[in-house]
């Protein structure tokens, strides 16, 4: 399609759905080169004798770099635009994941230091980090100019979906390929980092060719007349770093959202980090080496299946509650996305800290009590750093504040990386479970201070 179009409202349309589905599977991409590492978990701690302090210092790298990195790109996006910085991440996350599968390929256990293989596994994590987080502002961004505020409430819950496939699709993937793969196909687990890298690959490539940063840009009117003339349309649409910075650290709605964000990450990560390796270590004590003993050569498959469904069903599960916080935060609240934020965070704390309390080998109630934990954490994510980020920090900081926001999310979702390896190490995963779920219930309270505040009017100002 050509980027000059004729300016009708059908154009529109047709632009605005490609818009939609190319940052959907853009994004959903994304989780293929970050979400393959604690599945991979298992088998490197196994390979090179790393314990979960170890091991933790891993996840603590990339989510550490992810917070900077957010904060930074997020400004970043506004001013050189979403297709230029969201392709560059795709790009140096493909390296990253592609140096640390040339690591271990040429550091077998037993011929290298482990402790060197490890310092060089968070150094390519960290910088993974980074460039990872220059894909969510830069989609932020992109929808903030294609889409209009009336209607953000739906496509921001229904865009948001693409990060729960994609990260269920990423660990489907990973556990495929250190599971089944290698034990009845004869593969190499190390491709976990080099297969998700080769797809990603592609999907970037799409990205650059459809993507386009406004509708301005393939003569379209902008969405939002009103906003454009109210912010000025020109310079609003490539506002000076230093501005936007500035515009965003003085929002005490962001700071609130942000620091509510914070405790959700802790218990979004503490499961995302640690779910894995949690359902997968009586599945390694007895299971498997029962069904390998007796030669039964279907079984393996049959194990991983039974991970996925456990392990994936927490994105899944968060797809109906993202898709239905965002209505209900349009239809019964005008708009107001604290009230929906505040339960779910509270059901979300409850839910997690009765979790390590139940029988893993149940794998019904298993299925049943992630899948609620999914509903309840993947509601208020959205709600924060897709919706709040849009109706407080408007079209022309809109990345800039989802950038902030989740900044500040993944400053908590390092304290579980090897701060929570080390409460595993010392005190076991129930009390490293109920303190993710007591850190929900805390984002829940704070959240309760913005409870009345609508999104920004056009004159800047929120509703109340």
């Amino acid at each position: 399609m050509s980027d000059r179009a004729n300016g009708s409202a059908g154009d529109l349309k047709r632009w605005q759905r490609r818009v939609f589905w190319t940052v959907w599977i853009t994004y959903f991409a994304y989780y293929l080169c970050r979400y393959n590492m604690p599945v991979a978990k298992a088998t490197l701690c196994e390979t090179y004798k790393w314990s979960a302090t170890d091991f933790g210092w891993v996840f603590s790298a990339l989510t550490a770099m992810y917070a900077v990195g957010q904060f930074v790109n997020g400004q970043l996006a506004d001013r050189f635009g979403s297709r230029a910085i969201a392709s560059l991440g795709v790009f140096v996350s493909v390296v990253m994941n592609l140096a640390v599968f040339v690591l271990l390929l040429v550091s077998p256990p037993g011929a290298a230091d482990p402790k060197v293989v490890l310092r060089m596994l968070i150094i390519f994590w960290a910088v993974n980090g980074f460039f990872q987080s220059m894909g969510w502002p830069s989609m932020v961004r992109v929808m903030a100019h294609w889409v209009p505020t009336s209607r953000r409430g739906n496509v921001m819950g229904a865009m948001g979906t693409c990060y729960l496939f994609g990260n269920a699709f990423a660990w489907c993937v990973a556990v495929f390929l250190t599971g089944y793969f290698v034990h009845e196909l004869g593969g190499d687990w190390r491709s976990v980092f080099l297969v998700p890298a080769v797809m990603f690959a592609v999907v970037g490539l799409f990205f650059f060719l459809q993507i386009r940063n406004r509708p301005e840009d393939v003569g379209l009117p902008a969405v939002n007349i009103e906003q454009e003339r109210s912010g000025g349309a020109g310079k609003a649409s490539a506002p000076s770093i230093v501005h936007n910075v500035v515009s965003t650290l003085r929002n005490p709605y962001l700071w609130i959202v942000a620091g509510a964000f914070f405790m959700l990450d802790v218990t979004r990560y503490g499961f995302v980090h640690w779910l894995p390796d949690y359902l997968d270590r009586p599945l390694e004590a007895g299971i498997i080496e029962q069904y390998a003993r007796a030669g039964e050569h279907g079984s393996v498959l049959m194990e991983n299946f039974k991970t996925i469904v456990k392990v994936c069903i927490l994105p899944l599960g968060g797809v109906p509650g993202m898709l239905l916080a965002g209505w209900a935060s349009d239809k019964f609240f005008g708009g107001r996305r604290a009230p929906v934020i505040v339960v779910l965070l509270i059901l979300l704390g409850i839910t997690s800290i009765i979790f390590p309390f139940i029988d893993r080998s149940n794998t019904g109630l298993v299925v049943a009590v992630v899948a609620l934990i999914g509903f309840c954490t993947y509601g208020p994510h959205i709600l924060m750093v897709g919706h709040a980020a849009q109706d407080f920090g408007k079209k022309a900081g809109a990345g800039g504040a989802a950038g902030f926001i989740d900044a500040m999310g993944y400053v908590g979702a390092t304290l579980t990386g090897v701060g929570a390896g080390a409460l595993i190490d010392a005190r076991g995963y129930q009390i490293t479970f109920v303190t993710f779920g007591s850190a929900a219930i805390l984002g829940a309270l704070l959240t309760c201070l913005i409870w009345k505040v609508g999104p920004k009017t056009d004159s800047g100002s929120p509703e109340k």
